[in-house]
């Protein structure tokens, strides 16, 4: 099921996904190292940005 990158809104498939990363419970995918980098380094900014 395609999902959004939660830091730049880009649809991606989670089988994928360049990269993953788990906050508050929740695994979030990334359509980029980049997207997942900024995520982490601050991922209150971002958790909950994924359309769904």
């Amino acid at each position: 099921m395609p999902m959004e990158c939660p830091v730049c809104g880009r649809t991606i498939d989670p089988q994928t996904a360049a990269a993953s990363a788990t906050y508050d419970a929740q695994t979030y995918y990334f359509n980029s190292e980049v997207c997942h980098d900024r995520f982490v380094a601050d991922p209150g900014s971002y958790a909950g940005n994924t359309g769904s």
